[in-house]
This record gives C-alpha cells, structure tokens and sequence, in this order.
C-alpha cells in the first residue's frame, strides 16, 4: 500500500478535491444539510415558490424554524427572494426558491 503523500498521477486525474474542514461557508452548508429540518425546506423550495409560512405549513416545522433555516439559506446564497407581495393587511410576504447550485 502506498503512503498518503504518494499519489501517482492516474489517481490525481480522477478529480478528487479536499476542502478545508474551516471553511465556514462549507461548515454551514454541512450544518444546513445534516438538518432534517433543512433538507426538507430546500427539497419543498425545489419544486415551489412559497412563503416562509406555506413552507412550515407544507412541512409541519414550526414558523421559527423554518424562518431561522431560510436565513441561513439566503446568507449562503442557496435561496433567493423570487418575489414580494402584499398581504391583505398590507405586510410584505417574501416568496422564497431554491438556487440551482452544483
């Protein structure tokens, strides 16, 4: 076997990328996605355009989680605001979407 520091050419080829484990965008990224919770936000956000209280509605996560979760998403960039509407008591809903990332 060989050692770690070894690595013959054909195996560099492959594509393997190390990331740094402090990298904090990849730490929250991970923290997002190692959550039930986040997985199942941004798996909804996926296939609709809703609010912040559509998404705990559609989901069964309360509001306060589901508002803590978007805003680590928009930080992150993985969610976007796709809109802004009035309600009908002139307070503006945020319609939020998933980014396609890679």
């Amino acid at each position: 076997m060989k050692p770690f520091n070894s690595i013959s050419q054909s195996n560099a080829d492959v594509g393997i990328k190390v990331c740094c484990t402090e990298d904090d965008k990849l730490r929250s990224i991970g923290e997002l996605l190692i959550s039930d919770s986040g997985r199942m936000i941004l798996k909804v956000l996926f296939s609709d355009t809703l609010t912040a209280n559509q998404i705990a509605q559609k989901t069964g996560i309360s509001l306060q989680l589901v508002r803590y979760h978007i805003n680590k998403m928009l930080e992150m960039g993985i969610v976007k605001i796709a809109k802004i509407e009035k309600s009908t008591k002139s307070h503006d809903m945020k319609y939020y979407s998933a980014e396609k990332f890679a």
